[in-house]
């Protein structure tokens, strides 16, 4: 079994306030081509439980609908800079999740997979969608079936797990190897995963999911989103969603309650490196 290592307070500390660097800017990317975006899980954890951060917590966490992120990503497409990278599965070849990140150039978040993609992986903050999920529960089963499957395949096609028990790891690089002699590629599986998720944007939808959140795959009713509120986190005020208590419940369940002792921290990656910030 894969055994983590933990941040030392000095690195975590650090590693929070260049994302909050980060968050600066991705929010005013946002502010200047008027698009919504919320903060979500541990971020939004973190603002209603704790005012800031969770203190062992190494991320930053936003969300957006999936015709927000569409516009988000056409804009990043032309007007990314000497400061930041945006990966999301279909413009990076190896970048396997099916969330995108923002990410700081010349700084190092090296995980356990880095070896195994072509990009370098820095510091970053995660962006997550919210894609429109059927009325009709027959309908969204299958729907969240194929969707899930999808995310699954786009993952081990690209990654060989070796951190987990070893049914797990087994499972996954069985998959992983199986992937490898079917003849589709893997960019292939990004497309149509892709494609799966987008099924119903253009549809009036009253639920949404989070397709990327592995196994979890919460689903959400819209009106628990809109309209946005505001809140702040640190030193920043940004927009939450209108009923927080929901959508955390729906994630953590009983959210205010702290964890056990051991269990408040973070594992560290291999390698972390801040360049000149």
């Amino acid at each position: 079994m894969f055994k983590s290592k933990r941040y030392d307070d000095e690195t975590l500390k650090h590693l929070q306030e260049v994302q909050i660097m980060i968050f600066k800017d991705f929010i005013k990317i946002c502010e200047e081509n008027d698009l919504d975006y919320y903060v979500y899980g541990g971020t939004l954890l973190g603002t209603i439980r704790h005012g800031g951060f969770i203190p062992w917590d190494d991320d930053i966490d936003v969300i957006m609908f999936r015709k927000e992120f569409d516009k988000l990503n056409k804009i990043m497409e032309t007007n990314l800079d000497e400061k930041y990278d945006f990966y999301n599965c279909l413009n990076e070849k190896t970048y396997f999740y099916t969330f995108a990140r923002l990410t700081l150039k010349g700084t190092l978040f090296e995980e356990w997979w880095a070896n195994q993609v072509e990009y370098i992986p820095n510091i970053f903050i995660d962006i997550f969608i919210l894609d429109n999920i059927p009325n009709n529960k027959i309908k969204r089963f299958f729907h969240m079936t194929t969707s899930f499957l999808l995310n699954q395949f786009t993952m081990y096609s690209y990654i060989k797990y070796e951190n987990f028990s070893k049914l797990k790891k087994n499972i996954q690089q069985i998959a992983y190897y199986l992937l490898k002699i079917l003849p589709i590629s893997p960019q292939k599986i990004k497309e149509k995963c892709i494609k799966s998720y987008e099924k119903y944007k253009d549809i009036e939808c009253s639920h949404v999911c989070d397709f990327p959140a592995m196994c979890q795959m919460p689903i959400y009713d819209k009106k628990d989103w809109l309209p946005i509120k505001k809140a702040k986190f640190e030193s920043i005020e940004f927009n939450i969603p209108n009923n927080p208590d929901k959508i955390l419940s729906r994630i953590y369940g009983d959210y205010m309650k702290l964890p056990p002792k051991e269990s408040r921290f973070r594992p560290s990656p291999e390698k972390i490196d801040f360049g000149k910030y």
